[in-house]
C-alpha cells in the first residue's frame, strides 16, 4: 500500500513536469521608424534669375512640375523592407515598428531625448527627415535624402549612440519627359532611396579612425 507522503510527492512531481518553470523572456528591442514628409526640390538653374526652393515640385515659372506623390509614405516602407532594416543597420535583435506619418522637423530636430517615452527600455529610432530632388544646370540629377537613428540603452533618456547625415543618389531616368516613362521614373526615384539608406547604415557602422601615433623622437 502506497503511502499518502509517497502519493503527494508522485503528484507534485507530475505537476511540475506538466507545467515546467519557463525563463522569463527577455526584453523585446524595438526599432521604430519614420518616413519623411513629402519629396522636396532644389536646383541651381542657370536659366533662371534664383534659384527656389521647392521650384520644381510646385511647378513655378523656369522649372518643369515633377509628378504627385513622388515617394509615398507606402513606398518608403516597402523600399525599406526590402533592402532589410535591420540587417543594413547591423541590429538582428531587434523588432522593427514601422509609422504610417512623418513627423514635424521642430520634432525631429528639437527633441534631445527619446521620440516615444513609453516604447521599450531597450530603443532605437530611425528617421527619414527631408528627401529632395537636386537638379544642377552641370553636375545632374540627384535624389538627396537626410537620415537621422539614435540608439537609447537600458532605458536612458540620453542617446548611446547618434548620428546622422544625408546621402545623395544620381539619377538617370527621373524626372520623365513623359506619361509613358512615368512609371520607370518613379521606380528608379524610389530604388534610389533604398541604395541611399544602404550607403547611410555602411556609413553608420563604418569603424571609427584610430588616432594617429605619435612620432617617437
Amino acid at each position: 500500500m502506497v503511502g499518502a507522503a509517497v502519493l503527494a510527492w508522485i503528484a507534485c512531481g507530475a505537476s511540475a513536469q506538466e507545467n515546467p518553470a519557463t525563463p522569463a523572456a527577455e526584453p523585446v528591442c524595438e526599432l521604430h521608424v519614420w518616413p519623411s514628409s513629402p519629396v522636396r526640390s532644389s536646383s541651381n538653374n542657370y536659366f533662371v534669375m534664383r534659384s527656389i526652393v521647392d521650384g520644381a515640385v510646385q511647378g513655378r515659372d523656369g522649372y518643369v512640375k515633377l509628378p504627385e506623390d513622388i515617394l509615398s509614405t507606402e513606398a518608403q516602407t516597402r523600399t525599406l523592407t526590402q533592402v532589410g532594416l535591420t540587417e543594413t543597420l547591423k541590429m538582428p535583435e531587434y523588432k522593427v515598428v514601422m509609422h504610417d506619418q512623418p513627423l514635424p522637423s521642430r520634432v525631429i530636430r528639437g527633441t534631445r531625448g527619446r521620440l516615444l517615452t513609453d516604447a521599450a527600455p531597450c530603443y532605437a529610432e530611425l528617421v527619414t527627415d527631408d528627401v529632395f530632388y537636386q537638379e544642377d544646370a552641370i553636375d545632374g540629377r540627384y535624389l538627396k535624402a537626410i537620415f537621422r537613428f539614435r540608439q537609447f540603452d537600458g532605458g536612458s533618456e540620453t542617446p548611446t549612440r547618434s548620428f546622422g547625415t544625408y546621402v545623395q543618389y544620381r539619377l538617370t531616368q527621373f524626372p520623365p519627359k513623359d506619361a509613358a516613362q512615368l512609371d520607370a521614373a518613379l521606380e528608379e526615384f524610389r530604388l534610389a532611396y533604398g541604395q541611399a539608406f544602404r550607403e547611410f547604415g555602411a556609413a553608420l557602422n563604418k569603424p571609427a579612425k584610430g588616432k594617429k601615433a605619435k612620432p617617437k623622437t
